[in-house]
């Protein structure tokens, strides 16, 4: 809410004294010919320039393939977010998208603008990684513990993929790739309660000879309720300059800044009693790679290499540590320092063939984790059976160490059609490096999954079992400093959706710890539920171009403990039902929604003492178009 206003301030100054010093200048006088100043006439016709540009569309580029997912993994290894995708789910933030995946509770710090914790079947802050475009992409600053899923736009992503493992979730982000010579343009605007505006704009350019420049950006922010505390924005920027002059090799260049200003949010009471519930964030964090790519065949097929070097730096222009008051304190392990700077240097190396695939990742990071290497095995003899072995092996500072296995086998039941995969992780491994005196803990975790997919019907379900675990809590929850330690817990995970009509779609997941009870941060019983209609109105409109969404989406969980406070006591959360509705419609690349949430108009969310508002609502537009 500073540093936009205040370049927007900027910018209509520059634009006033540019007026001024044009008005004082005396213009020379005209003496240029009458005939010299007729205007050429337009040799295109708007048809042509329409039909030039549909060419231009129809000429495909060789993008920038991605790095390090391209390994063969068994059935339910991995969810895949395409674009189309995340523009039609009801995800708001990176932290709604992981939400979809069967598994996780997400930790809710209020609305939107608020801190966003995914925690995967109880294992706290360790639960989840991310990548970027290939580079892991590490916690930083005030989410130091964990990335905040709230502040990456998704707008900027081109694909989300989710690999899932009982060790935890690893979540690789691509940012937008074109591969057309004509430009691409997205543009959007939302509007919403509590002032609530969000401003996105991308223009993207490819040419013949493989070069390529793209910009986007987005603007988030939402006031704090009337009399409350809270309020936030959020600033993304991209920019990305890539050279492909084929498929078989690359370089690119991009940055990607994210800009917060987050105000404390604080508990009831008044001035000198209210409690902290999360601290300020004033900050912004960049992330810059270089990426340099070969591949020996067009198709991909055979041996590759990328090799990245990377930066990731977090400059804090404010102290992010609330006063306690009469709240506890911030443990001293988690007050983030000023700045942070860390570099990160690395190759993928890989090599694919049609039934085996073999992938080293190895990454060097100045902080934290000097080793970083991974090395996956993939192979399917057989349409029907795949298996894959991935192995994982870190050193920390401070003579730590982590190391662990995960192998899967991958069954397809021919006449069923019935996927079933099996997976075991074992190994030792360091939860949070970035913490000194952070143990290394041993694990065993195994998992069974049965699919069926099919155009009208899909279930999925999973017996998980994993092993003891003492998990970290959430550093930007501070009303719960702890978790408890976790015995070994025996998980059963389902998933179902049935198409009943052509345009209506019901789908559910649901999980619960059916042994040993419910870790902190987990409710024993959680749901998540979505009854969707939708229609093209083919009558109406045969080409296609027209669809329309409406959706209800109701999440519940029952009572449960969602960790502990500063004397080790059970912090109790209450069971709740979250009910949101969205109607959504689409003409052609134009994009008009309206989101509702909370119908019941509750005050308390999901994590207790965490405001949520009283049946809030968004809407707004987004339009993709070609140049």
């Amino acid at each position: 809410m500073r540093w936009p206003r205040a370049a927007f301030a900027l910018g209509a100054l520059l634009c006033v004294a540019a007026g001024a010093s044009a008005q004082d200048r005396v213009p020379p006088a005209d003496s240029a010919r009458t005939d010299t100043l007729r205007t050429t006439p337009d040799t295109l016709s708007s048809t042509e320039r329409l039909l030039e540009v549909d060419a231009q569309r129809r000429v495909q580029l060789a993008p920038m393939p991605l790095a390090g997912v391209d390994g063969l993994l068994p059935a339910t290894s991995r969810i895949v977010f395409t674009r189309d995708s995340i523009d039609w789910a009801a995800a708001r933030t990176l932290g709604d998208l992981l939400d979809r995946v069967p598994g996780v509770f997400l930790w809710r710090g209020g609305w939107l603008g608020r801190v966003e914790q995914p925690n995967y079947l109880g294992r706290g802050a360790a639960s989840v990684e991310y990548t970027l475009d290939g580079i892991p992409y590490l916690p930083l600053g005030p989410d130091s513990l964990t990335v905040d899923a709230a502040l990456p736009a998704l707008s900027l992503l081109e694909r989300v993929e989710v690999e899932r493992s009982p060790v935890g979730l690893v979540v690789h982000l691509f940012t937008r790739r074109h591969d057309r010579q004509a430009p691409r343009t997205r543009i959007g605007v939302s509007s919403g309660d509590r002032a609530l505006a969000r401003y996105l704009a991308a223009f993207e350019r490819r040419y013949p000879s493989g070069i390529g420049l793209s910009v986007g950006a987005e603007y988030f922010g939402v006031n704090a309720p009337q009399g409350g505390s809270g309020a936030a924005n959020v600033t993304n920027g991209w920019v990305q300059f890539g050279w492909i002059p084929s498929p078989r090799f690359g370089v690119q260049v991009q940055g990607v800044i994210t800009a917060a200003d987050r105000d404390s949010l604080f508990g009831g009471g008044d001035d000198t009693t209210r409690t902290p519930l999360s601290p300020a964030i004033r900050g912004a964090r960049t992330d810059l790679q270089v990426r340099g790519m070969w591949r020996a065949r067009d198709d991909g097929i055979g041996p590759s290499a990328d090799a990245f070097i990377g930066r990731a730096r977090w400059s804090s222009t404010d102290d992010p540590v609330v006063s306690p008051g009469d709240g506890a304190a911030i443990p001293d392990s988690i007050i983030t320092p000023p700045s942070q700077d860390i570099g990160i240097f690395g190759a993928v190396l890989a090599w694919r063939q049609p039934s085996w695939s073999a992938t080293l990742r190895a990454f060097h990071q100045t902080e934290w984790t000097p080793l970083d290497a991974r090395l996956s095995l993939g192979w399917s003899p057989h349409a029907w059976v795949t298996g894959s072995v991935d192995h994982v092996v870190q050193q920390h500072e401070g003579d730590r160490s982590s190391g662990w296995t995960t192998a899967r086998l991958g069954v397809v039941v021919p006449l069923l059609q019935v996927a079933v995969t099996g997976t075991v992780s074992s190994g030792h491994r360091v939860a949070s490096p970035m913490i000194a005196n952070d143990p290394e803990q041993r694990f065993t975790d195994m998992q069974v999954t049965a699919a069926f997919e099919r155009s009208r019907l899909g279930l999925e379900a999973s017996w998980i079992r994993t092993d003891g675990w003492q998990p970290r809590a959430f550093s930007e929850f501070l009303r719960v400093p702890t978790l408890a330690a976790v015995d070994d817990v025996e998980w059963a995970v389902a998933r179902v959706r049935l198409a009943a009509l052509r345009w209506l779609t019901l789908e559910s997941r649901y999980e619960h710890p059916v042994r040993l009870g419910s870790p902190d941060g987990a409710p024993p019983h959680h749901a998540l539920t979505s009854a969707t209609v939708r229609s093209k109105f083919l009558r109406n409109f045969p080409s296609g171009i027209f669809d329309l969404k409406a959706q209800v989406l109701v999440e519940s969980w029952s009572p449960g403990v969602v960790g502990r406070d500063a004397d080790g006591e059970p912090i109790p959360m209450p069971g709740r039902t979250f009910v949101r509705g969205i109607l959504q419609l689409q003409i052609g690349p134009f994009i008009a929604y309206y989101d509702r949430v909370n119908f019941q108009a509750r005050r308390a969310g999901n994590i207790p003492g965490y405001p949520f508002p009283t049946v809030a609502s968004s809407f707004g537009v987004r339009w993709e178009f070609a140049n």
